[in-house]
């Protein structure tokens, strides 16, 4: 079987028609993978500049934080510092003793109660709390109180209150008797 020239050339043009269908159907699947590919890319580098952008962030954030902490553990050291090992009741006495008799009053009796403790953050305080009674004039009451605030001996010392009682003369013209407080102080020792 022959097949004449026109037979040729239409199976020609079939086969040519066949190949260029599988071509744009190839292309056209491939520029739909292509442009999702692309969208997928474009999304990838959005995405990769934004964790790059809150990376950054983030570092800074760690940075001031850091930077935080080292100044609040300098501050808790300096704090420390000041205090130190928990003084004894005895150097306490010492010292308001004299206070007192540098302010012209009379030490009339001193208690102490037991440590307690007392946290304030992650900071735990030995608190010793004791009272001091004292006799004399008003404004010598005063000056010790301040003299107490001041004083850097007793730099973890607080006055906590003061009760000064002034009597009055029982006749007119006797010079009335001498004042007397109770001064309640607390001293405070930080523990690691």
């Amino acid at each position: 079987m022959k097949l004449g020239r026109i037979a040729w050339l239409a199976l020609g043009i079939g086969v040519f028609v066949i190949i260029l269908a599988t071509l744009f159907t190839v292309y056209s699947n491939q520029s739909k993978e292509q442009g999702g590919l692309k969208k997928s890319l474009a999304d990838v580098g959005t995405q990769l500049t934004k964790l790059v952008s809150g990376r950054t962030a983030l570092e800074n954030q760690l940075k001031e934080q850091q930077d935080k902490l080292d100044a609040a553990q300098a501050l808790l050291t300096s704090s420390k510092a000041n205090f130190p090992v928990f003084p004894t009741g005895i150097e306490y006495d010492e010292v308001l003793v004299e206070l007192a008799k540098s302010n012209g009053l009379d030490v009339m009796s001193m208690s102490a109660g037991g440590p307690s403790q007392k946290k304030v953050g992650d900071v735990t305080f030995t608190v010793l709390s004791f009272d001091v009674v004292v006799r004399g004039e008003v404004g010598g009451i005063l000056g010790m109180v301040s003299d107490i605030a001041k004083d850097k001996r007793l730099v973890s010392v607080t006055v906590g209150a003061v009760e000064i009682s002034v009597p009055e003369a029982t006749t007119e013209g006797e010079e009335p008797p001498p004042s007397t407080a109770t001064i309640r102080l607390s001293g405070y020792c930080c523990e690691g």
